[in-house]
């Protein structure tokens, strides 16, 4: 499949000076033309914006490879590259903006600012999507700036430590919003029984608000856990999505 569009592509070797006064973004990745993979808009038309870092060290995660490399871009140099594509008429017409990364929400402010800029300078805001791990606070000012909130804590299998994946306080806060969802990576029954306990005991969110996902960062992988976690969904009448860009693409970046 050939159709999506690349503005930033992953390239390590590829290194810029960073900015001086003027505001950037550090970026490993910028696509577009392609789903949204996972979650409450699986198969929406999107565009993603991977930002550089992260605030954990997930062992399987898919996307490190990407988001440990990349560069800074200020907004200047992203709205010019995109005006040299059809991006900015496609996100009018309906693509989301997912900001993803890593963890975008390292670079809150910039974020912030950039989305302000692309109003100012288009006129509209494209319809923004983030994934979030939910170890950093949102600011009201970049909350507000958010369609849907794709949130991902971290079970234990993750291999993080507890200090480093589990906020409680974030998670309840990011829970009373309208549009936050809760995404679980999930291995095995017992990460339901973390869930239970972690999330849903303390009431920290809400059973409507779980969306449980099959672990694996290649198509063999998910395919391998895939019915333990629709076992686990309908058992306790949760959602369940796939990693669609996964099905669809196994282990290519870039999609």
């Amino acid at each position: 499949m050939n159709f999506i569009k690349t503005i930033i592509g992953s390239n390590p070797d590829f290194q810029k000076a960073i900015p001086t006064n003027v505001p950037y973004l550090e970026i490993a990745e910028f696509f577009y033309d392609t789903i949204q993979g996972e979650g409450i808009n699986l198969g929406q038309p999107a565009a993603f914006l991977r930002v550089q870092h992260c605030t954990q060290n997930c062992w399987w995660c898919d996307t490190k490879e990407v988001w440990r490399s990349g560069n800074p871009y200020t907004f200047d140099e992203l709205f010019d590259m995109m005006d040299d594509t059809d991006l900015v008429k496609k996100l009018k017409s309906g693509q989301h903006l997912i900001l993803t990364g890593g963890s975008p929400m390292k670079q809150q402010k910039g974020l912030t600012l950039f989305l302000e800029a692309f109003k100012k300078r288009y006129g509209f805001r494209p319809y923004t999507e983030i994934e979030n791990e939910c170890t950093l606070m949102p600011t009201p000012e970049f909350t507000s700036l958010i369609d849907v909130w794709n949130n991902s804590p971290k079970l234990k299998h993750s291999g993080n430590p507890d200090s480093l994946r589990y906020r409680p306080d974030i998670i309840r806060h990011l829970s009373g919003l309208n549009n936050a969802w809760f995404k679980f990576v999930v291995a095995q029954h017992e990460d339901w029984d973390e869930i239970e306990a972690s999330f849903l005991q303390p009431g920290l969110i809400k059973r409507e608000q779980i969306i449980l996902m099959p672990l694996g960062g290649t198509r063999e992988g998910l395919h391998r856990i895939r019915e333990t976690v629709v076992e686990i969904a309908i058992r306790e009448t949760v959602r369940y999505s796939s990693r669609e860009h996964i099905e669809l693409w196994d282990k290519k970046t870039g999609v």
